[in-house]
């Protein structure tokens, strides 16, 4: 039997679900961010207007209680009723009034049945200063009711030094909950349409753009070939403008990244699928130039050398380029590498087979870098035989290959300088591409310095060619420094 809660259970899951996400969307921070700014102007501006009514409503019981005064001292031949006196005090909301004139204090008014209750707390408005009226507006508001006050201030209509009122805090404290009911209400109304219309320009002019940023982004993450997900481009000059071109620009290029991608792929298969079989007719081709190295022919043994060495380089660009095609290569196992071993290993396995070669190693002692032995032994060993190559069969004199290697303001720098004829000016600027090889008659598929250059970006480095010339080529391997 079906739970008649789970719906409903359901229901209010699915709500606060709803609550949460809107909570954690920029809509629902900013919403946020308006209701605490409002609050808190709200305090900033009610603290102030409380004192004020606080201060401004003693001192019109002040002036009352003075003016009564006054207007007992001007009649002294007449005697003043006592129910007079009683209504002069009435109207002024004060118990006893006195003025403190020449250092002598004197009772102007005193309700006779106001008791013998001592004052509880005084407020002294002669020496109020900094955040005290506002302190003292607090205390009474939030004062037990009927507390007895007594309250001193500069006299307004005559001279003397300060009067002195003793009243009873129960109508000041309504009077403050009538104007705190008023004032909060007023000001609620004030600062909540002031932080709706706040809201509401901010979320049309950058949370709904940023919002319809984002979808567009996530759906093209999903399907970024769909040409149906459009990204809004406008004419903004901030940031949110910038954002929505470069949004814009970036997918039509990963869009035509992926259309030039899949041809790519699609020639990648064909070329493997020619590789595959031209390296089965280059066999075909060895066997039947084996067989011609018996012939007797002195033409025929006279041009075999240089047959087998073109079926030696062609099937020899075809493996390259079907390994390279894999893109197999394993991700970098990093660790700390010793430079100079790393060198003198590279060196060992290339060289002996460039006995003219003149090793000449400057490492900085004890220089240690972050890197995938493995890959850095590939880099290394692919570099010192394009420098041994490279001066080969060049005419000059100096065949020496020098190694540089220091630590530079936190990284790796390691420098491979040979003395060979230097790097073609028309292919400088392509040499790391694949298939461009910077000495072709040495029979190589071009791949070397784009597998080197790959390898050590992966390792968090670069590879560049820095110097290239008459006087030779310098290329610099820069790694993170251990």
């Amino acid at each position: 039997m079906a739970n008649p809660e789970s719906p409903r259970r359901g229901g209010v899951l699915g709500v606060i679900q709803a609550i949460g996400a809107f909570a954690g969307s920029l809509a629902g921070r900013l919403l946020a961010l308006t209701v605490a700014a409002v609050v808190l102007a709200e305090i900033l501006v009610f603290a102030p207007a409380l004192a004020g009514f606080h201060e401004q409503w003693l001192r019109e019981r002040m002036n009352l209680a003075q003016v009564a005064a006054l207007a007992l001292e001007v009649s002294p031949e007449f005697e003043i009723a006592e129910s007079l006196e009683f209504e002069l005090l009435t109207n002024a909301e004060v118990q006893r009034a006195a003025l403190q004139r020449q250092g002598e204090r004197v009772l102007l008014l005193e309700d006779p049945n106001a008791g013998t209750v001592a004052p509880q707390a005084t407020y002294d408005y002669t020496r109020a200063e900094d955040a005290r009226p506002m302190l003292w507006a607090f205390e009474s508001f939030f004062a037990p009711p009927d507390r007895v006050l007594r309250v001193m201030a500069r006299p307004r209509f005559e001279s003397g030094e300060f009067i002195e009122v003793v009243l009873n805090e129960g109508p000041l404290k309504r009077a403050m909950d009538d104007f705190a009911r008023s004032f909060l209400l007023a000001s609620t109304l004030i600062l909540v349409a002031a932080a709706t219309l706040i809201y509401g320009t901010l979320t049309l002019a950058f949370v709904r753009p940023m919002h319809d940023l984002t979808e567009a982004i996530e759906r093209f993450r999903d399907k970024p070939e769909d040409v149906s997900i459009a990204f809004p481009r406008s004419s903004r000059g901030d940031e949110i403008g910038r954002a929505q071109r470069a949004a814009a620009d970036m997918a039509e290029q990963v869009r035509n990244a992926l259309r030039q991608n899949e041809r790519l792929a699609a020639l990648g298969g064909a070329v493997a699928r020619i590789g595959h079989d031209l390296r089965n007719m280059l066999s075909t081709a060895q066997l039947v130039a084996d067989r011609l190295s018996q012939s007797e022919d002195p033409d025929v043994r006279r041009l075999l050398p240089r047959l087998e060495r073109t079926i030696a380089r062609a099937a020899g660009l075809a493996s390259s380029t079907l390994k390279y095609g894999r893109a197999d290569e394993k991700a970098p196992d990093l660790e700390r590498v010793d430079v100079r071993a790393a060198l003198e290993e590279a060196a060992g396995d290339v060289l002996p087979g460039y006995d003219f070669v003149e090793l000449r190693l400057d490492v900085e002692a004890k220089l240690a870098c972050v890197a995938d032995p493995e890959h850095l032994q590939r880099i290394l060993g692919n570099l010192i035989r394009n420098a041994a190559q490279a001066m080969k069969d060049h005419k000059r004199a100096d065949k020496s290959l020098i190694i540089r290697a220091a630590r530079i303001e936190g990284r790796c720098e390691i420098e491979i300088i040979d003395h060979g004829p230097g790097v073609r000016q028309n292919i400088g600027a392509r040499l790391f591409e694949p298939f461009v090889s910077a000495a072709p008659e040495a029979g190589g598929a071009g791949l070397g310095l784009a597998i080197a250059r790959e390898l050590t970006r992966a390792m968090g480095g670069e590879l560049e060619l820095t110097r290239t010339g008459a006087e030779g080529t310098t290329f610099k391997i820069t790694l993170p420094a251990a």
